[in-house]
């Protein structure tokens, strides 16, 4: 198994002199290939942070960030772009959808954006949307979607593209406790058959022994590794 993102000695300072405030601290974090890995902590601990640092979406203060032996930070903006778009896949807590745009067309923007040829798109779209069990919603666009079926779709987006990596910022908080299952489900799917790596916040215990590896965030501080008892 061989690393496919590691975060040295990450720092992350908001403003500067009495202003300043430290979101991150000594960061060091490794993730192999095909894993499923966890961020833990409490509302203002650093795991979004870290995951946008970790996304290419934001820079640490000090540190670096390895994606397949290179170290994104040294990549240009347009650099970082081309990064972001063929290797990574985002779910964010705010959703992130069109307003205006059905399910399917969610679906088929983000393959658009990452550049998946349009033949293949009909089905990627169909497969994701049915992982996701949101085929029955998919001519329905996000105001007429719940909050967890909104969450549903935005992942059938992140997953269609087939990412190397997949961060995901709470994406069982809008899920009833079945449906969060099915996610979860889906996530170990996809690292079991070796499509993807994902790293995920959660604030769910049951999420939690789900997944591989758990890390714990304080103060901006990793403070534990718990290891899954998933063989």
């Amino acid at each position: 198994m061989s690393l496919i993102v590691q975060a040295r000695n990450i720092e992350r300072i908001y403003g500067s002199g009495n202003n300043a405030v430290q979101a991150l601290s000594d960061i060091n974090l490794t993730v192999q290939q095909n894993q499923l890995v966890a961020l833990k902590g409490r509302s203002g601990s650093g795991k979004t942070t870290l995951l946008n640092i970790i996304g290419a979406l934001d820079y640490p203060t000090n540190g670096s960030v390895i994606f397949g032996g290179v170290d994104i930070l040294t990549l240009s903006e347009k650099e970082r772009i081309l990064h972001r778009k063929e290797n990574i896949g985002f779910i964010f807590q705010s959703f992130g959808l069109v307003p205006l745009m059905t399910v399917e067309e969610n679906v088929e923007f983000g393959l658009r954006i990452a550049g998946v040829p349009k033949q293949e798109w009909t089905k990627r779209i169909n497969e994701s949307i049915d992982l996701v069990q949101l085929s029955k919603r998919a001519k329905h666009r996000p105001f007429e979607l719940s909050g967890g079926e909104q969450q549903r779709c935005a992942i059938a987006r992140a997953i269609a593209t087939r990412p190397k990596l997949i961060l995901a910022d709470e994406p069982t908080g809008e899920l009833d406790t079945k449906t969060a299952f099915h996610v979860m489900k889906v996530f170990r799917e996809l690292v079991a058959s070796k499509q993807t790596t994902i790293i995920m916040t959660t604030h769910d215990p049951a999420m939690m022994e789900i997944t591989d590896h758990v890390y714990a965030l304080e103060d901006g501080k990793i403070v534990e590794k718990e290891e899954s008892s998933i063989t």
